[in-house]
């Protein structure tokens, strides 16, 4: 089966999954989508010939209209001895739109069809259809809407993009009339008015028009779009509101620029969040965040009980995806209106130049930043972390400084983004270097990389690789500690430009950051970023971060040679830690190691129970010898429990197995040993 089968044809997928249900329940399709096509991948390579049968058989239950899953159906039935299924599957997939006859004819899993006349008939349909239009496929009429007045989202201008894991919306923004957008001064009543409307009257500003407000928690916190001339509530049809895809978390493109805001937050339950923080531990939606960003869209959300004194900052990564506002609900609308009113200043060629170039998000985010009251009086502030919060106060708000800049930039001013790409990562092993489910990686994209450090050395090493796609860089790239101890990090350019340097993070656990007058910070801290950013004309870009996170209900103690001593999970301290990102284990781990300090293993303790021994391979001790050396172990298993109840988070629990271990010595001396699994 060809891997590529599972990707093609991606708009197909989206157009053709609203024939066979209502689009507005694709979401709920969508997650067992991308489990088929993980599992596919996986059989494919393996070469699974019956599981890929099953698990094809499996998408095309699920999306019987989609040609793909079709087409892959084909690709599997190919191995029986029986054609039939197969080619019947394949005239299927090329009804539904799979008509790339070459590359149907170069596919190795059809390999068996070839000497078939029924498949070469099969490769002369798809040509002779490829291009035309699949029958039933249902079509997208976009809905004409006047500038400045409501425009609805329902399922005739609505399908489900399964590549970009979202909805995508077709509006046909209409001009209100023939007027400049000069004679709409006196009615701009935004943020920064007398400035806003020295650029109306010049004929600089280009206003609202064209921009669409999005507002996502029921009009909890809603923009007084009146204000902003132009501008295009987006507002959700029956359909889309029964199907409760109008609340929470963005979850569509459109061809326009958007702003948008959810004062909203889970407040309740164990895996109670702001929606940023819902964002962020989700890998799947830190990417559709990220498609967002990039995507000429910009967002606000309160960080509602996720960066107070009494929680801590509980946010695992400093993302540019988004804004979050301090406070809870309507803390977000000084920054709604602030970005409004930037919109607005823009000039027509700037505006359209953003657009085009998907840069609305990034430069809103850098004008933000740039112009802080904290920041502006000092240019390279704007390289430190006073400029890059993970959490933005509108006390620092400068809204007429956001005006002014919008005004004077150019389409040539516009500045790029810089790309980030892990080049070289820590190496950690479950059950060994770290005990929880989930890996270090969180995420990685081209505008920020989040590790949670799971691993217990006492050093995170990272090499990374920054670039400017599609430009010429101007200098060397700049590479600053926002957050965390400069002491304790490392950036070492790997070449001239520094666009490749190697980040070494030392162990920062809990910590309080100091500021400028040297007064620690009322709230407490996980977390380390560094950003990356390009010399663009007179100034910076936007952020690029890289964050290491370290979890709260660890504590660390390393020995003079940097070796672990112990990991404390018992979170004696009571401190708040994200169950999506950890479980709480409730034992303390001491570790051993010979006289050449090479690691022997650990010991397990919990109160009131007897301590647990554990070979340097992870698998627990059962039996030792008379010099208190292993000789028979087994493998351990780390699951989930539920022991509370629905309200409390699973602990993680540790289960030996049946697999089996006998420990050999080479001398008396050795106290590492060979481990060789029994039968």
């Amino acid at each position: 089966m060809r891997k590529r089968g599972i990707f093609v044809c991606a708009c197909l997928i989206s157009m053709v999954a609203g024939a066979v249900t209502n689009v507005f329940e694709m979401p709920l399709l969508y997650p067992k989508h991308l489990a088929l096509q993980q599992q596919l991948m996986r059989v494919v390579r393996t070469g699974e010939t019956e599981e890929m049968e099953r698990i094809c058989r499996e998408g095309v239950a699920l999306l019987p209209r989609d040609p793909t899953w079709q087409y892959n159906l084909a690709c599997a039935l190919a191995y029986r001895a029986d054609k039939g299924e197969a080619l019947a599957a394949l005239d299927r997939a090329i009804d539904l739109g799979f008509r790339d006859a070459a590359a149907i004819e170069a596919d190795r899993d059809l390999k068996s069809l070839g000497p078939i006349k029924a498949f070469r008939e099969l490769l002369d349909k798809a040509r002779r259809l490829q291009g035309k239009p699949v029958e039933g496929m249902p079509t997208v009429r976009p809905v004409s809407v006047v500038m400045g007045r409501p425009a609805e989202v329902n399922a005739e201008n609505t399908i489900w993009d399964f590549e970009f894991g979202c909805f995508r919306t077709r509006f046909n923004l209409l001009v209100p009339d023939l007027r400049p957008v000069s004679d709409y001064a006196e009615a701009y009543r935004g943020a920064a008015a007398e400035t806003v409307r020295a650029g109306f009257k010049a004929g600089t500003a280009s206003g609202n028009f064209g921009d669409l407000y999005v507002n996502r928690d029921g009009n909890h916190s809603l923009l007084v779009v009146s204000n902003y001339p132009g501008l295009t509530p987006v507002v959700y049809g029956e359909q889309a509101k029964q199907a409760q895809v109008h609340l929470s978390l963005p979850n569509g493109l459109f061809d326009a620029p958007v702003l948008g805001n959810a004062s909203l937050s889970m407040v309740s339950g164990p895996y109670w969040r702001s929606l940023p923080r819902a964002a962020v531990t989700d890998p799947l939606r830190a990417i559709i965040s990220l498609r967002f960003y990039l995507g000429n869209q910009i967002w606000v959300f309160p960080e509602h009980r996720d960066h107070d004194p009494e929680t801590g900052d509980l946010y695992p990564v400093n993302a540019p995806f988004f804004v979050i506002s301090q406070g809870s609900s309507g803390s977000d609308q000084p920054f709604v209106n602030a970005f409004a009113a930037t919109l607005a200043a823009f000039t027509p060629a700037t505006k359209r130049a953003l657009t085009q170039r998907n840069r609305i998000g990034p430069t809103l985010q850098r004008i933000l930043r740039i112009t802080q009251k904290a920041v502006a009086k000092d240019e390279e502030r704007y390289l430190t972390g006073a400029a890059h919060p993970v959490v933005f106060d509108a006390a620092q708000l400068d809204v007429e400084a956001m005006v002014r800049m919008a005004q004077a930039m150019t389409p040539e001013a516009i500045p790029p983004l810089v790309a980030l790409r892990t080049v070289e990562d820590a190496k950690v092993q479950a059950g060994l270097d770290f005990f929880d489910l989930r890996s270090e990686g969180l995420f990685d994209t081209p505008c920020c990389i989040a590790r949670v450090v799971r691993g217990v050395s006492r050093e995170r090493v990272m090499t990374v690789e920054a670039a400017v796609p599609g430009q010429q860089q101007e200098g060397a790239f700049r590479w600053t500690v926002l957050q965390g101890d400069t002491r304790k990090i490392v950036i070492t350019p790997l070449n001239a430009n520094a666009s490749r340097v190697k980040l070494t993070v030392s162990y920062h656990g809990a910590f309080r950051p100091v500021d400028d007058q040297g007064m620690p910070s009322a709230l407490l801290r996980h977390r380390v970023d560094i950003g990356c950013f390009a010399r663009h004309g007179k100034g910076y870009t936007a952020p690029s971060i890289i964050s290491f996170y370290y979890l709260p209900n660890e504590v660390r103690a390393y020995r003079d040679d940097g070796q672990v001593l112990s990991v404390d999970y018992t979170n004696a301290e009571h401190r708040y830690a994200d169950p999506m990102l950890t479980f709480e284990k409730g034992w303390k781990d001491l570790y051993a190691y010979d006289d050449q300090g090479r690691l022997t293993g650990w010991y397990r303790t919990r109160p009131g129970r007897t301590p647990e021994r554990f070979t340097y391979l992870g698998h627990k001790v059962l039996q030792a010898d008379s010099r208190d050396r292993p000789v028979q172990a087994c493998a351990v298993e780390y699951l989930p429990r539920q022991t509370g109840g629905q309200q409390t988070p699973p602990t993680l629990t540790c289960v030996e197995t049946r697999q089996r271990f006998a420990y050999s010595y080479a001398d008396d001396a050795d106290r590492i040993g060979r481990a060789t699994a029994e039968p």
